[in-house]
């Protein structure tokens, strides 16, 4: 199992390899401190959760594998030492507490969470001695630390067990994409007001958690709309979606489509068409100067040009169309 830490100014993550399905806090600090090299005489550490920030008070408290961690390094308090006291020594036992049937055999004979290291563990199994047979009272003793020791893993293996099925209690459930919706029985048997849609089909008489339409990807991305911002006379109210357009639902359930306004818009291009012919009025009416005049046509200049050849101006137009 691991854990993974970093310090409040670090960027990347590192990793503390163990056995059992935590670690505590007290050997989390240990194992930091050795790894980074700190002897922890001027200053102590606090280790917080990295996504609660929630920061573990007790050295004996359990960190669950695959917790991510944040490591602070703040001055010593009066009493409580520098964070050199967790090269030293070992955990302050904690109360066994009994609650119910359950008791917590958090430090039963040390700590129950033990780094891993491969060679270390090599190098204590060649260099471990061959057992040497003693009396029954030894054999016995040792039968009875190795009874505990189960124990305390069933129990903490049941304790995480516990707390992880309340976490997942509390979180919604998942759906996959293609699944369709569940089927809410209670809104179904409620009776549909006057006004509602169905916003996957575009139909009344139905909710939506019943509509034909479930299953169907083709009708997976929503098509009916709502008319904000549009004004009421570009919309023309319609019983059936029709195919190809887009349909937009009012407030009052009605379903409509959008329009061109093609009166505003033929009484726009008569204005401009009118405006251009009192232009051309007008310049027929006023005499032109010579000096404005084309040679050409005989009217205003538009856009002028100068011929490198006479040296005359005239209309761009005309020059590519008669010259």
């Amino acid at each position: 199992s691991q854990i993974y830490y970093k310090f409040k100014s670090a960027k990347d993550y590192d990793n503390i390899t163990f056995d059992g399905l935590g670690i505590s806090v007290f050997d989390a600090k240990k194992e930091i401190l050795v790894a980074k090299r700190l002897k922890g005489n001027d200053f102590d550490i606090v280790v917080s959760h990295a996504e609660s920030g929630e920061d573990y008070q007790e050295d004996t408290a359990l960190i669950p594998r695959n917790t991510p961690i944040v490591v602070r390094r703040v001055p010593t308090k009066p009493g409580k030492g520098t964070a050199h006291r967790y090269l030293e020594g070992a955990p302050t036992a904690p109360r066994n507490v009994t609650t119910g049937n359950r008791v917590n055999y958090g430090n039963v004979n040390g700590s129950m969470s033990k780094t891993f290291d491969s060679s270390k563990q090599h190098q204590t199994q060649t260099s471990r001695p061959s057992p040497v047979p003693t009396t029954n009272q030894t054999s016995g003793e040792e039968q009875t630390e190795e009874d505990r020791r189960i124990a305390a893993m069933f129990a903490q293996s049941s304790e995480f067990w516990e707390k992880t099925q309340e976490q997942m209690a509390s979180k919604p459930a998942l759906r996959r994409p293609n699944q369709p919706r569940p089927q809410v029985k209670q809104q179904i048997q409620k009776a549909l007001p006057p006004n509602y849609v169905c916003y996957r089909c575009g139909q009344k008489g139905h909710w939506i958690q019943a509509c034909p339409t479930n299953g169907d990807r083709s009708f997976d991305h929503m098509k009916v709309r709502k008319t904000t911002g549009i004004p009421r006379s570009f919309l023309q109210k319609v019983e059936q979606v029709p195919p190809g357009k887009g349909v937009l639902v009012t407030q009052d359930g009605n379903l409509v489509i959008a329009q061109a306004n093609d009166a505003a818009w033929q009484k726009f291009h008569a204005r401009q068409k009118s405006y251009v012919t009192t232009n051309e009025v007008l310049e027929d009416t006023f005499p032109v100067p010579h000096e404005l005049q084309c040679m050409i046509c005989a009217r205003l200049l538009r856009e002028a040009v100068i011929t490198p050849c006479c040296q005359a101006s005239f209309c761009d137009e005309c020059t590519y169309r008669y010259c």
